[in-house]
């Protein structure tokens, strides 16, 4: 007897186990609902530790440093001869034709490029025609835009596909010095004296009296592909939301 009441125990139970999956089991005219998946925010970045934070800050100050210069080295053909004094922009003169390949440093962004270029003037006026075509640059220099990508159309260094800059787009508080001579080297060097007035700026770490940098839009030839040209402007490092342009 002791057995068959526990067979009937066992029984009863699977028989009620049963009766409560088939009642939540759709039937054959019931839709199968199905709760989505829950998909986590990622967890919030964590803050730099101290170390980090201070290799940052040292890292951003070498930029700061490295934007005060800007090194072009190039190599012309027999076309290439030309010179340039300037010690700010109402402050210049120079002419020149250049032709050839360069390799610029330009407040810390890195690029080699085959360019054409035609500059005369004295004082304020001081115009300039560039082709120019970049076949080389650092992701920083490309995010920046400093080189402003290929100037003439379709990268074509051809006189129809020049296009003028007011002074080289180099902003008044600019120091240039530059020489080329035919089938000898083209050296330019520039001294960007608002990076050096923000410099020690950028030490205090004061915002408030930085200037970030703006951007403009040059049009393409044609009008069209407008590019971003950073204007002459000082560049800040550590605080990269306000380089975007």
């Amino acid at each position: 007897m002791k057995r068959i009441a526990a067979a009937g125990v066992v029984f009863l139970l699977l028989a009620m186990s049963y009766g409560a999956v088939a009642a939540e089991s759709p039937g054959p005219g019931d839709r199968l609902t199905v709760n989505p998946i829950i998909v986590q925010p990622p967890p919030p970045p964590e803050a730099p530790g101290p170390l980090e934070a201070i290799g940052g800050y040292v890292w951003a100050r070498v930029r700061d440093v490295g934007d005060i210069l800007t090194l072009k080295l190039g190599w012309g053909t027999d076309k290439s001869i030309g010179f340039q004094a300037r010690a700010i922009g109402p402050v210049q003169i120079g002419a020149g034709i250049f032709e050839g390949y360069l390799l610029a440093i330009d407040r810390g962004c890195v690029g080699i490029m085959k360019e054409g270029e035609v500059e005369f003037g004295v004082s304020v006026f001081y115009p300039s025609w560039i082709v120019r075509q970049v076949t080389w640059q650092t992701a920083d220099a490309k995010r920046r835009n400093v080189f402003f990508n290929d100037v003439g159309k379709d990268g074509k260094l051809t006189p129809d596909a020049m296009k003028m800059y007011d002074d080289e787009n180099q902003g008044w508080f600019v120091s240039t010095a530059q020489v080329q001579l035919p089938y000898l080297p083209k050296i330019e060097l520039s001294i960007h004296w608002g990076e050096v007035f923000d410099l020690p700026l950028s030490f205090l770490a004061i915002p408030g009296l930085r200037v970030p940098p703006p951007f403009y839009k040059h049009p393409g030839p044609g009008g069209e592909n407008p590019e971003m040209i950073p204007a002459p402007s000082i560049f800040w490092h550590g605080q990269e939301q306000f380089e975007k342009p």
